[in-house]
């Protein structure tokens, strides 16, 4: 009896592990050097999400009738446990016409018609890898630095 195996093909987006080590490289040898001294400690290198970040976000996506994300880099407000460094930030976004042009515009959850509905009700608590259960902003990954698994201590140099 013959099997018939099916080979998923890559994702369109896979850039391999060369072009990925070296822009990574790249980064780290420039950009993460300059950021780090201006910052004073070291920058973020990296932020861990969990596929139920993922998950989530694609829920959101689809809840908000949106045709994707926008990731924004930002920095940490002064006083929180990251202050200065880098962090990304994730905003769904709707697909508009302006114009003959079609635009990717930020769905604000604050300007929708149901976020007072949405905002009064308790938000899900996402538990992350040895800690205790927190709210967290959505936006808020695992950085690196600090908090960087052993095995890629050497690559944050």
């Amino acid at each position: 009896m013959q099997q018939h195996v099916t080979v998923k093909p890559l994702p369109f987006f896979y850039v391999g592990q060369a072009t990925t080590n070296n822009r990574i490289h790249q980064f780290k040898t420039q950009k993460h050097k300059l950021l780090t001294q201006a910052l004073g400690k070291p920058d973020t290198c990296s932020v861990w999400y969990s596929k139920e970040h993922f998950v989530k976000l694609l829920e959101e996506i689809e809840f908000a009738g949106g045709d994707g994300i926008r990731i924004s880099f930002g920095m940490y407000e002064e006083g929180h446990q990251y202050a200065g460094q880098t962090c990304l930030l994730f905003n769904t976004t709707r697909e508009s016409m302006v114009g003959r042009m079609t635009t990717h515009t930020n769905v604000i959850l604050e300007e929708e018609p149901d976020y007072p509905q949405r905002s009064a009700q308790d938000r899900e608590t996402l538990i992350f890898p040895g800690e205790d259960p927190i709210i967290r902003d959505f936006n808020l990954g695992v950085p690196c630095p600090p908090f960087c698994p052993a095995d890629t201590s050497k690559d944050q140099a």
